[in-house]
């Protein structure tokens, strides 16, 4: 019997779905809030552009927990873990945080600027500054990290017994209840808090949540038309509940308890789906699923280099045509790229770095 095998069971399909529309909704987010007008929390994708992310923080955790919680057991394993996941994070990373400090700087960089480049392709600014983010969106890399360096910790409590596991889930949501309640006020608006917003225990839960879900749920069967039910709700919910203003509304108070519970109960509507969508619309949403790293880091860079092109070329500068011209090429090849990174680059990556970790020979025949 092969011992510390990392579990090998095979993708649940039904969260690649959800991966690829939270990571299709941030870019949509982003193109629209970038390039025709600013969103707030009136409308869903308004409301998708602050917890999409949350979703993948949930899902992040669920998948965590799929994957390593048999192979996780001590110090050992839990450095085997760390290695793979800097092995997944960084490389993509790298290349879109030195193609925006190039950009940026015009090859004229300075040493805190250097600084502040080394601090991100380490993802070091995610422990110790976690605004010092260099590529639009890396924050949530920086928090992720932050995460990945726990969950040794959190998998083997629930390991260990379940309830210890979830006192440390719970542990979190009160840390997130203090920042819904007391550290971020929901009288001045999200930019102004963005410090606070984005601190990695402002989040936490989400991430241990997705541990939890797995634990508490993994052996549960739910029957599917009562799944497929709470999941519409769910979703009814999170898109039309009759709310406007700036987003800190959202993030706040009563509101970030209800939206993040609906953000939860959607996950795992996910996780527990039995539907069989047409095979064109589910291998799609599986491409951007496991595309979705891609997506999420290169969908600005995308964005500011076309509009620089488009910019120099005088093309597709003015009006609402020009505008979705601009949206619709920034869709197109941020797809292709995110495609084209995975599998030609960054699963080839992922697989050195799990051969780079393996600590044994016994290892390496997992």
């Amino acid at each position: 019997m092969e011992k510390n095998k990392v579990t090998t069971k095979s993708r649940i399909e039904s969260l690649d779905w959800l991966r690829g529309l939270a990571a299709l909704s941030i870019m949509f987010y982003h193109l629209y809030n970038w390039n025709i007008a600013s969103l707030d929390s009136g409308s869903w994708l308004g409301r998708l552009g602050i917890y999409a992310v949350s979703i993948f923080f949930i899902l992040s955790g669920l998948s965590m927990a799929i994957v390593y919680n048999k192979f996780i057991k001590d110090a050992k394993t839990s450095i085997t873990f760390f290695i793979r996941r800097i092995f997944r994070i960084w490389p993509l990373l790298w290349v879109v945080t030195t193609y925006s400090v190039l950009m940026d700087s015009r090859g004229h960089i300075t040493i805190s600027q250097f600084k502040l480049y080394i601090a991100n392709i380490t993802t070091v600014f995610g422990f110790i500054k976690p605004q010092a983010y260099i590529a639009t969106g890396a924050w949530s890399i920086g928090n992720e990290m932050v995460y990945y360096a726990i969950t040794p910790i959190i998998i083997m409590a629930y390991n260990r017994k379940k309830i210890l596991g979830n006192l440390v889930f719970i542990f979190s949501l009160i840390i997130g209840l203090v920042y819904a309640f007391n550290i971020l006020d929901s009288n001045v608006d999200l930019a102004s808090q963005w410090i606070n917003y984005i601190n990695p225990f402002n989040n936490l839960f989400f991430y241990f949540g997705g541990i939890a879900i797995y634990y508490n749920l993994k052996d549960i069967e739910v029957n599917k038309y009562f799944n497929n039910c709470i999941l519409f709700i769910a979703l009814m919910l999170f898109c039309f509940i009759p709310l406007s203003g700036n987003q800190i509304i959202i993030s706040t108070s009563i509101w970030r308890i209800i939206f993040s519970l609906l953000c939860f109960i959607i996950v795992i509507g996910f996780y527990k789906l039995e539907s069989n969508i047409p095979k064109l619309i589910g291998g799609f949403l599986e491409l951007f699923g496991v595309a979705t790293y891609g997506v999420y880091l290169l969908h600005p860079v995308m964005y500011n280099s076309l509009v620089r092109i488009y910019n120099r070329l005088n093309i597709f500068t003015d009006g609402i045509i020009g505008k979705i011209c601009v949206m619709i090429s920034v869709v197109i090849i941020t797809s292709i790229l995110a495609l084209l990174s995975y599998y030609k680059f960054e699963l080839k990556i992922m697989r050195y770095g799990k051969k780079f970790s393996l600590f044994n020979k016994e290892a390496l025949r997992l």
